[in-house]
């Protein structure tokens, strides 16, 4: 049964869609002399990038609203509070998104987003559509390459939504975004390796891959608006606690434990749902991070468990695209039967646990406003639950 703080969160999350999707759609109108240069595909390419940033969750956006709130007076609506500057820092962040994911999907060879093609097979269904005779291997190369592309683009068009602001944040999102594709790059060698990391090692790209981009920037952001807006004060260092005072120490030290804790819940969840999730729960075929090699800290603890006979049919489907229903069948079973799934669950509630005494700490600071911080509770709550 779901609380009134996560109601308030979910409501507050499809107000704020709405008004992200607005500026999204805004700023391609206002590109629409760019998107011209490209006569034959520039129309078509606008409308597709549009409705692949605008069909997700938005969850990053969202919570730079949750952040812009923190500092204003009790009782302030959602559309008293959402200014151009909010908007544009929602927008930005969900454009980033896009295009990660974008790269994201070539990196692993995927064919479904959000239940539609990825941008890369969208290029490739349009080129076979245009040009019926033409090579598929060639249409397929043609499109991975065509997919950075736009993955790059909805980069500049984040950038540009950042450079009209007039306080600088663009140095916070840049190291972030850094740390982000650091991550990315030795998540994508621990696929690579012949052998297995330690779970730690996970636990820390997800520190930087998904939790500190996911949640503690877009918290950030949106905070440092919000102070801006009340005192006109500038805090574009808050994120390394540099030249603030003590109060704003501690709120922004609090808002990186919060989100650390959650961002990395929110990993092992959807980690979870790969492994366990239907193809309408996560947009993707059943099993697809089985089939893509996916070291997990679901299948990190597993290898370590199976006994020979095991570990020899295990590494025989791991990896593999002949993976039958039946051999992830069986793998779900054998997590759940070597006590993978309840240690998975007890790391959650701890890093659970670090993200509820870091809000009750800020919840006991007077100058947070009282609706925020239920937000952030309905935030944990949906985030600690989404997948079971």
């Amino acid at each position: 049964m779901q609380t009134s703080d996560e109601i308030f969160f979910q409501d507050f999350t499809q107000k704020s869609k709405d008004h992200i999707s607005k500026r999204i759609v805004g700023i391609f109108l206002e590109n629409k002399e760019l998107f011209d240069t490209l006569p034959e595909l520039g129309k078509w390419l606008s409308d597709e990038m549009q409705d692949f940033a605008c069909s997700g969750k938005m969850l990053r956006g969202t919570l730079a609203f949750v952040g812009s709130r923190l500092f204003h007076e009790e009782g302030i609506s959602i559309t008293d509070f959402i200014d151009d500057k909010v908007r544009s820092v929602s927008a930005s962040l969900e454009l980033f998104q896009a295009g990660l994911l974008v790269h994201d999907d070539i990196m692993d060879h995927d064919q479904m987003r959000r239940g539609k093609p990825t941008f890369h097979l969208r290029i490739k269904n349009l080129l076979e559509e245009r040009r019926p005779n033409c090579n598929i291997t060639s249409a397929f190369a043609i499109a991975e390459a065509q997919g950075i592309c736009v993955g790059d683009l909805f980069f500049f068009l984040g950038w540009q939504e950042i450079s009209k602001l007039d306080f600088n944040i663009s140095s916070l999102f840049a190291r972030e975004l850094a740390l982000v594709t650091l991550a990315q790059i030795r998540d994508v060698g621990f696929g690579y390796s012949n052998s297995y990391p330690d779970i730690n090692e996970v636990i820390e790209v997800y520190r930087h891959k998904t939790a500190r981009y996911t949640i503690v920037l877009p918290l950030i952001a949106g905070a440092i608006i919000s102070q801006s807006s009340v005192s006109h004060a500038s805090i574009a260092n808050a994120s390394t606690s540099q030249g603030t005072q003590r109060m704003e120490k501690s709120i922004f030290s609090l808002l990186e434990a919060f989100g650390e804790s959650m961002g990395i819940v929110f990993q092992l969840q959807d980690d979870r749902l790969g492994l366990f999730g239907n193809e309408e729960e996560t947009g993707k075929p059943i099993g697809s991070d089985l089939k893509e090699g996916k070291k997990t800290p679901y299948i990190i603890l597993l290898v370590n468990r199976l006994e020979k006979k095991e570990r020899e049919r295990f590494d025989s489907i791991f990896a593999s695209p002949k993976q039958e229903l039946k051999d992830i069948e069986w793998i779900r079973k054998i997590v759940i039967a070597k006590g993978v799934e309840a240690d998975i669950q007890r790391i959650i509630d701890s890093y659970l646990l670090k993200a509820k005494t870091a809000l009750n700490e800020l919840s006991a600071l007077s100058s947070i406003e009282t609706k925020t911080i239920s937000l952030l509770e309905g935030f944990m709550q949906y985030s600690g639950k989404r997948s079971s």
